[in-house]
């Protein structure tokens, strides 16, 4: 069934580099946005991360006092990106356009209960930007629409390409009727900063 509105609880979890050390922990601080009948929490709070970081999973479980489906979207750091063009000159790739993007999420993953098509609205999805083809990606200059769409589709694949945006979409399990979880996989090469965990009822 397609959901019109969803009630949320956001988590802020921290990835901190030491400078020399290779360490970092990972800290969830959780609160509710609404006071809706939705409950979450991570198995860990603190993850430490020395120079041999191969990458980590964290388990995000939780329970709704009401039916309907889960979605909880990972986002974060903010950051600026620059996407560039090559072109082929006598034989040689060079630099040819490039364009920048500013508040473009470094890690963006998704997980839901069932089909997220199924679940959330296109409306829905533009407005929490549910799914990579609602992430508002801001360029820093004007240029025509199809211009933009084109550094925009390059951009989600670079990052596809690099692990930090994965294309499917992750999975949600329901235990029983109430209880919930899903495994959030951060690769090695997540960068450090805050990290948004949203999940909606």
């Amino acid at each position: 069934m397609r959901v019109g509105a969803f009630s949320g609880l956001s988590a802020m979890v921290a990835l901190l580099g030491a400078a020399g050390l290779g360490v970092a922990s990972s800290v969830l601080a959780a609160s509710a946005t609404r006071a809706e009948p939705l409950v979450a929490d991570l198995s860990k709070h603190r993850v430490k991360i020395t120079t041999g970081f191969v990458g980590t999973e964290v388990v995000l479980f939780g329970a709704t006092d009401g039916e309907g489906d889960v979605v909880v979207v990972v986002r974060g750091p903010a950051e600026r990106a620059v996407v560039r063009r090559k072109d082929q000159i006598a034989g040689i790739y060079v630099n040819r356009r490039q364009m920048s993007f500013t508040g473009v999420p470094a890690f963006y993953a998704v997980a839901a209960s069932g089909q997220l098509d199924d679940i959330v609205s296109p409306a829905v999805g533009a407005r929490l930007e549910i799914g990579l083809e609602h992430l508002r990606l801001v360029a820093e200059t004007r240029a025509p629409e199809e211009e933009v769409d084109a550094f925009r589709a390059a951009l989600l694949r670079n990052k596809q390409r690099q692990g930090l945006y994965p294309a499917a979409v992750g999975k949600v399990t329901f235990l029983g009727s109430r209880l919930f979880r899903t495994e959030m996989k951060f690769p090695a090469n997540v960068p450090t900063g805050e990290y948004e965990v949203l999940v909606y009822l």
